[in-house]
């Protein structure tokens, strides 16, 4: 198959290790690398004009497969023209924040559609009218995310990738601040009365081990995810919104996990479910016993680390994503017959065994 990674977020490495896992399964793959900017749909004629050209590059090329980064990009018409003579997919990487502002615009001229998001945000577009899309949350790999925990001695408890800055995020500062253990926060801050701001990592999207550094020297990864009825008042908020949750999985749960690190975040039983591996708790202050006992106890934290890892491997590497591809590829009329709730965990269908293959 000859598939086409198109655009991308920030985060580079996604596009890079999935293009590394489709070629080992035998594909052949072309990354596009970062097209255009913004979070809004295109409008000016000059940028209509370049995707366009971009369109017709792909269309030349042949591809069975073309996989969309920045649903922004491309109008419906472009997807409608591209889907004459391949497959076309889309991965919605801020689902469902931007639905209102974005992803209800184009959703529907897709193929597959790869959403960000549980059995609720899939529930929550079907009962738009949209096609029935799949989970298929984020993923890396060790090329970009090596093991690191326990390589060096460490210099702090917990680490917390990310931003903790306006209306949506502020709230996690105050609350990371206030846990009883040495900490630092990589991200942008709106003030740092804890003294706990470690700075922003620029352009770590491109250069992971800037990254990479940061977490070989913490025993913990923590998380705090961004709850949706905190965007109340803002463009991207729409009645549904609230009632849909939290980000399941921020990118730096796949990060942390891919190196190693034993992992405590706030969630619900939804995120125990499909990774049982992290220690989950509905307030930050209730995970400050297991915190305790990973800071303190050597053995307990490196057997945390290996079960990390292990289903990092199995479950979310960029390998395991890259076979849900090639089955969506290959069986999509049959796996959208699937009910929500199962299509919402058929991401955890697909296997990569690293222990047998040299990947």
């Amino acid at each position: 198959m000859k598939v086409v990674l198109f655009d991308t977020i920030l985060e580079r490495h996604l596009a890079e290790s999935l293009q590394r896992a489709l070629i080992y399964l035998g594909h052949e793959v072309d990354f596009t690398d970062l097209i255009l900017h913004g979070h809004s749909m295109i409008e000016k004629k000059a940028d209509l004009d370049f995707m366009w050209q971009k369109v017709k590059e792909v269309e030349d090329e042949g591809y069975d497969l073309f996989i969309s980064f920045r649903p922004m990009n491309l109008t419906s018409e472009m997807v409608y023209h591209l889907s004459k003579s391949m497959k076309t997919a889309i991965w919605l990487s801020d689902d469902p924040v931007l639905y209102k502002t974005c992803y209800k615009h184009v959703v529907d001229a897709y193929d597959i559609v790869l959403h960000c998001g549980y059995t609720e945000v899939l529930e929550f577009y079907e009962a738009k009218g949209h096609v029935k899309g799949f989970n298929f949350p984020f993923w890396t790999d060790h090329t970009s995310f090596p093991i690191v925990f326990n390589k060096y001695v460490p210099e702090m408890d917990l680490v917390f990738l990310g931003n903790m800055h306006g209306q949506v995020r502020r709230k996690r500062y105050l609350e990371f601040g206030a846990l009883p253990f040495i900490k630092k926060v990589y991200g942008l801050v709106d003030s740092d009365p804890y003294g706990i701001h470690g700075g922003f990592l620029k352009e770590a999207y491109i250069h992971t081990d800037l990254v990479s550094d940061v977490l070989s020297r913490a025993k913990i990864g923590v998380s705090i995810p961004q709850f949706f009825k905190d965007y109340d008042g803002l463009d991207y908020d729409f009645p549904e919104l609230a009632d849909l949750g939290y980000f399941q999985f921020p990118s730096r749960i796949i990060q942390y996990a891919a190196s190693g690190l034993p992992i405590a975040a706030v969630g619900d039983s939804k995120l125990k479910e499909v990774y049982p591996a992290i220690h989950v708790q509905e307030n930050i202050e209730d995970l400050i016993p297991y915190l305790s006992k990973v800071a303190s106890d050597q053995e307990f934290a490196l057997n945390e680390s290996k079960n990390i890892i292990s289903h990092f491997q199995q479950y979310f590497s960029a390998l395991s994503r890259a076979q849900m591809l090639i089955d969506l590829y290959n069986n999509l009329d049959t796996l959208q017959e699937l009910s929500s709730e199962m299509r919402a965990k058929l991401f955890l269908n697909y296997t990569a065994d690293y222990n047998s293959n040299t990947y």
